[in-house]
């Protein structure tokens, strides 16, 4: 290993732990404890370390607390399905130049929703000086056991994972997180019925609120007929119906089965899509809907569509709010929505990640389960109190 290596391996090691020690250092390097003690003193003359028995501390020259200057940038994230790939350093830092971390992300798809998550996380790993490594599961089960297992073998300091599937509970993925020896941040997903050893970590939205909030914003535009439509096969389908149950039921609306429906087609098959929304529509108007909520902007897209086609103006005849806030602006009528924080989920998940590998990691910092609240954004698809619909 080369001298600029160590060096940096050893500002590395401060900046996590804030202490090392010099035997076991040299030992987990291979190297002679004479090597390490002659890094020390140079590193400690430059001012970046302090020189203790046997060992050193943090200097206040070193990288810790000055994490944003002192090491590389994310400068990319790949987002092939399927591939695992790491970012790369910022143009002007040293070949050699070590980060504070490198910390594996592993994500369902890069294409719909997630870009948000990975850019919140890109952008607290750029602040920080942590290396991210990203990995896309493509929904499937088999591989994000395999991104998982890939990325741990690699030597990752950290984990941010999504799993496929809308809990954790009972499958093999758990088995791995709960086996790693690093840090496991759960993202964008629920951890209370996962029965974890109590070392997993989670940041989510709040998608029960999101829900309840778009509720209310039709309820104080005065409807009472409001539909709800999720696509069956989401992770997010379960708490966005509960949320809607829930704030109906505050407001001691009568809630009608008919207009709580699923979308159970996938998008790769747009026909029988808009001929199976289409029926969902038919039935919100026979139910004598007013409003809806549709859960995600793309279904709503052709939601409103199909709307449009039957007649319906957007919001005279009928007031729609999307779920996702991804694409719902770019609608003929551009559509309120709930927008989930998708950015700071994803900024959050690596800040806690790195909270567990800096010198707290073995004190009793609490196990956290962050829940971020989602905002709704009001378009032009939701009718103002009092402009002439009915709604009062």
């Amino acid at each position: 290993m080369l001298t600029e290596d160590r060096q940096n391996q050893i500002l590395r090691e401060l900046a996590l732990r804030g202490s090392l020690n010099a035997a076991e250092f040299a030992r987990r390097l291979g190297i002679s404890g004479m090597t390490v003690r002659r890094d020390l003193a140079v590193l400690d003359e430059k001012g970046l370390l302090q020189r203790v028995h046997g060992g050193a501390v943090a200097g206040t020259g070193s990288p810790r607390g000055a994490g944003k200057q002192a090491h590389g940038a994310v400068k990319h994230v790949s987002k092939e399905p399927g591939h695992a790939a790491s970012t790369g350093g910022s143009a002007g830092s040293p070949a050699r130049q070590r980060p504070l971390a490198t910390i594996g992300m592993i994500v369902p798809t890069a294409r719909y929703y997630f870009p948000g998550i990975i850019r919140g996380a890109e952008t607290a790993a750029r602040e920080l000086g942590v290396r991210l490594v990203l990995g896309v599961s493509n929904y499937s089960a088999a591989e994000e056991q395999r991104q998982i297992q890939r990325l741990l073998k690699s030597g990752v300091d950290g984990l941010l994972v999504t799993p496929s599937g809308e809990t954790l509970a009972e499958t093999a993925t758990l088995e791995l997180l709960d086996s790693a020896e690093v840090p496991v941040i759960v993202v964008e997903r629920s951890i209370d019925g996962a029965m974890d050893a109590g070392r997993l970590e989670s940041v989510r939205s709040d998608h029960v609120l999101g829900a309840e909030i778009a509720v209310k914003h039709l309820l104080s535009l005065g409807h009472r007929k409001i539909a709800l439509c999720v696509r069956e096969s989401s992770p997010t389908s379960a708490p966005v119906s509960e949320g809607y149950r829930r704030a109906m039921s505050a407001a001691g609306v009568t809630q009608d089965a008919a207009l709580e429906r699923s979308i159970t087609l996938a998008a790769n098959d747009p026909e029988s899509l808009r001929r199976e929304l289409d029926s969902i529509v038919s039935s919100f108007v026979d139910g004598g809907a007013t409003a809806a909520i549709v859960h995600n902007d793309e279904d709503a897209l052709m939601f409103a569509d199909l709307c449009e086609a039957r007649g319906l103006h957007i919001p005279e005849n009928l007031a729609l709010v999307a779920y996702d806030d991804e694409i719902a602006s770019f609608g003929s009528v551009p559509m309120s929505a709930v927008a989930p924080p998708k950015f700071d989920v994803g900024y959050h998940a690596v800040q806690m990640c790195l909270n567990r590998l800096g010198p707290r990691r073995l004190s009793g910092l609490a196990l956290q389960r962050v829940i971020l609240s989602p905002t709704l954004v009001v378009r032009e698809s939701t009718a103002p109190e009092g402009d002439g619909t009915g709604h009062q």
